[in-house]
């Protein structure tokens, strides 16, 4: 009785948390495709600058306080943690259409919206990962993990496929600033959804609390220590480090101006942009759960960067709008190769104990290069040093680059 009701619990468990997260995840899908343009139905045109701090915020609270959001996540409870996180982030996103039909909102707000939510989510994400291998429960954590990769997918087709068609012309599009208010109203109710889910988890018996701990703060400097002295590691965030520099500025400023600027399209189209670069992703990722145990991880996360960045070169020379999406599904098909392995492979190589802190530098590394790219990408579009497909052109040239490199760092390339 006790084996087969195990199975049985763990699949719940585990869908449940991928259910919660896709809901989550498509609202902050919608959230990431329509900011940008919220922004500049604000400003009116120019507002490379302003658009590009507003998506540094994203990310920016990683860089800041992911390192001891691990250690809170090693300390407390992971599934309240992101309980918590979930309903401050309902809360936070749910006032921007609030104060937009109050008639009291301005761009500077979006920014601070943006930070507010995503410091939460520096808890969430690593929380997540480092709770997975506990529901999993002995199941291969490679399909685990692109089981999982498939929600984050999936969100991003569904959320900026809504952007794309609620945003056309008649339907939302006809609201201009006011079909995103509404939109917004979607995403903040998505993080109750994910609550929901969240409290329905029963979270098994974890590894045993270690007695006798150490302060946050000194955790968090023996976190860090760790980083430093371990090869694999130290060699898998300086690589995500400096791939994400190059790769995460022109995915979400230069292809909001790509649509924008270069093509003259409107908000609708850089939602179907997102949605089949989202559909790629999810390609990708269904022939990793099938394919991807033929080879060593560290491989695939190394060949993942090179082809994340070679497949933005040849949008130097495309012009169509067509043309663009058939490139971007392409670029998707590539992503899986680096996000399942990397987890894959830290899941693999480190103790339950000290998988929250390890996988939130993975996610200083993500999204604070991320953050930098951003704030970047969009100070030199403003300056017009490089059009949005040169940008592209040459974002793409050194994240393979950076791949290429990587080939040189053996505790990567040799990981199972």
């Amino acid at each position: 009785m006790g084996d087969s009701a195990q199975p049985a619990g763990r699949g719940r468990n585990l869908f449940l948390l991928w259910l919660g997260q896709f809901v989550s995840g498509t609202g902050d899908s919608v959230f990431s495709t329509c900011i940008g343009f919220l922004v500049i139905y604000l400003l009116g045109a120019g507002a490379e600058f302003e658009v590009g701090l507003t998506r540094t915020m994203d990310a920016l609270p990683f860089l800041l306080f992911g390192a001891y959001a691990g250690v809170l996540v090693d300390r407390f409870s992971r599934r309240g943690l992101m309980l918590v996180s979930d309903i401050v982030r309902a809360c936070v996103v749910g006032l921007v259409p609030l104060l937009f039909f109050a008639g009291g909102l301005v761009w500077w707000v979006l920014p601070l919206v943006a930070f507010c939510s995503y410091l939460f989510a520096t808890v969430f994400n690593p929380a997540r990962d480092a709770l997975i291998p506990q529901l999993a429960q002995g199941r291969n954590l490679l399909q685990v993990n692109s089981f999982f990769q498939t929600s984050t997918q999936l969100a991003v087709i569904l959320g900026a496929g809504l952007v794309g068609l609620l945003l056309s012309p008649g339907v939302l599009g006809a609201l201009g600033p006011g079909g995103i208010a509404w939109l917004l109203v979607f995403d903040a109710a998505s993080f109750v959804v994910s609550f929901v889910c969240l409290l329905l988890i029963r979270v098994p018996p974890g590894p045993p609390r270690q007695a006798g701990r150490d302060s946050s703060l000194r955790e968090l400097g023996q976190s860090l220590k760790s980083a430093v002295v371990d090869a694999r590691l130290r060699g898998l965030l300086f690589l995500t480090a400096m791939d994400n520099f190059f790769i995460m500025g022109p995915a979400l400023v230069g292809g909001l101006f790509l649509i924008r600027n270069y093509l003259g399209l409107e908000a609708w189209a850089y939602g179907v942009f997102e949605a089949v670069l989202g559909l790629g992703w999810l390609c990708g990722t269904l022939l990793i759960a099938r394919l991807g145990g033929r080879f060593r991880t560290g491989q695939l996360v190394i060949a993942g960067m090179i082809l994340d960045g070679i497949t933005y070169v040849p949008f130097l020379w495309l012009q169509s709008f067509e043309m663009f999406l058939a490139a971007i599904f392409v670029h998707g098909l590539t992503i899986p190769l680096i996000t399942v392995g990397r987890t894959t492979l830290i899941q693999r190589h480190y103790p339950p104990q000290r998988l929250g802190r390890i996988f939130a530098l993975v996610a200083i590394t993500v999204q604070g290069f991320t953050a930098l790219s951003a704030f970047a990408t969009g100070a030199v579009l403003g300056a017009g040093w490089l059009d949005s497909r040169e940008l592209f052109f040459w974002g793409g040239a050194c994240g393979a680059a950076i791949g290429v490199v990587a080939l040189g760092f053996r505790a990567v390339r040799n990981s199972e």
